[in-house]
């Protein structure tokens, strides 16, 4: 192939293509159309003389022709992108785009109202965007772009391809109606194995670990209610008398919107680890540095500060 005659375009179509495996999620990535991307697919296949993707009930998949080209292809675009169309500076009081988050509902409670009068001070032109991806889809969204940080709990976010900084760290609390009949400001272990409990599942990580640790200390909880949503708790605990365990941050923010009461539990559990995470493909884009240091500046531990883990 003549490099004169190859239109070097379908080459951000091939990227898009190998990072998303789907037509309309390549076209998404791209802003283009659907029926767009299936035509430059068509030309890319004419382009190299291979198929380059077979379609699968799951999208399409990448020939093993496709696949060695991975590699090569991201990193061109990369140093183009890096080294021609990076723009020096990075203004946030006047560019024009939107961000990104994957965090969970609950933590749309936590974070957002300091992101957002944080950027509403400082880059007014910036739209905030969330949403709440299965963990498998976590990483492939941070590299192709769709997102830009995820920010929460992800023990299981860690890729190779992946940085991370730790925020802050919470303990767990109980919750309960600000005027249970029975139990005060601290429970009693009797209080916490006769009470009916209620548990959220967001994604079925933080809860779990905790069973297997209050298993361990020969605490078993009487489960009567399981939710995926931590925002039905308030309403939850309105109208019942059982009792939710749940990390600090959380507890404190649904503290806020009902009359709840925290309370001291009889266990002992780790601290869970709340991080922000991008990809290494972002590491040194303007713009989600700057959008990391606006998190950091916000929610870092002061005897953190700095202390970045990084994987690579």
């Amino acid at each position: 192939m003549d490099i004169a005659d190859a239109d070097l375009n379908l080459l951000v179509v091939f990227d898009a293509l190998l990072r998303t495996r789907s037509v309309s999620g390549a076209a998404r990535v791209l802003n283009m159309s659907q029926p767009a991307t299936s035509f430059a697919l068509n030309r890319l296949r004419k382009m190299f003389g291979e198929p380059l993707f077979v379609r699968t009930s799951r999208g399409i998949h990448p020939t093993p022709y496709a696949e060695s080209l991975s590699a090569p292809l991201e990193a061109i675009l990369d140093r183009i992108r890096a080294d021609l169309l990076q723009q020096p500076t990075f203004d946030p009081a006047t560019v024009q785009r939107s961000v990104t988050f994957n965090m969970q509902d609950i933590g749309e409670l936590v974070f957002l109202p300091h992101i957002l009068a944080r950027l509403n001070e400082i880059a007014p032109g910036v739209q905030l965007r969330t949403v709440n991806l299965p963990a498998p889809l976590i990483e492939p969204a941070l590299r192709s772009g769709e997102v830009d940080i995820a920010l929460g709990y992800f023990p299981d976010l860690d890729s190779a391809t992946l940085f991370q900084q730790r925020l802050f760290s919470h303990s767990f609390v109980c919750i309960v109606r600000a005027d249970h009949p029975t139990i005060k400001d601290e429970m009693t272990r009797r209080q916490f194995l006769d009470g009916l409990h209620a548990v959220v599942h967001p994604a079925g990580h933080m809860n779990d670990s905790l069973e297997a640790e209050l298993q361990a200390q020969g605490l078993t909880r009487k489960v009567s209610v399981r939710i995926e949503h931590f925002l039905a708790v308030p309403t939850i605990l309105s109208q019942s008398n059982l009792i939710f365990t749940v990390p600090y941050a959380i507890g404190a923010s649904l503290a806020k919107l009902a009359d709840i009461k925290l309370v001291k539990p009889p266990f002992k559990a780790r601290p869970r680890i709340i991080k922000q995470h991008w990809h290494a493909r972002f590491q040194h884009d303007a713009a989600n540095r700057w959008l990391r240091s606006v998190v950091a500046e916000l929610f870092i531990e002061k005897q953190l500060r700095s202390r970045v883990r990084t994987r690579r």
